[in-house]
């Protein structure tokens, strides 16, 4: 019987590892997806600026079409910053579900592991 229960035991911790395995490949995954996010929100303003900076003599000379055309780069930028926060946001949100997931299923195997006798 006791055999029985130590297999038992070592079978849940082993699932416990698995979900804590789980959880640390989801922090990774969830910092890389960020630090991709950040340098496309970086790339994307210095494009913008670069546009800017193309345009302002068109602009200070007073061109219709070219100041036009730099509200409508700034319009655009100011459109994916805020498609780019709401991807963040969405990004947590969603990883924060799955953490508290794991971290149930975890719970519960720790339960289920201390339930086993040790006699």
């Amino acid at each position: 019987m006791e055999n029985k229960n130590d297999a038992e035991r070592a079978k849940y911790g082993r699932f416990i590892t698995e979900k804590e395995t789980s959880m640390d490949e989801l922090k990774q995954d969830q910092k890389k997806i960020e630090m991709s996010l950040l340098d496309l929100q970086e790339e994307l303003h210095r494009g913008y600026r670069t546009l800017a900076m193309l345009n302002e003599e068109v602009v200070h000379e007073g061109n219709i079409e070219g100041i036009r055309m730099q509200r409508r780069n700034e319009e655009q930028e100011v459109f994916f910053a805020h498609q780019l926060r709401e991807a963040e946001e969405n990004l947590s949100n969603f990883y924060s579900e799955q953490r508290k997931i794991l971290d149930k299923e975890t719970e519960e195997l720790y339960k289920k592991r201390g339930e086993i006798p040790w006699d």
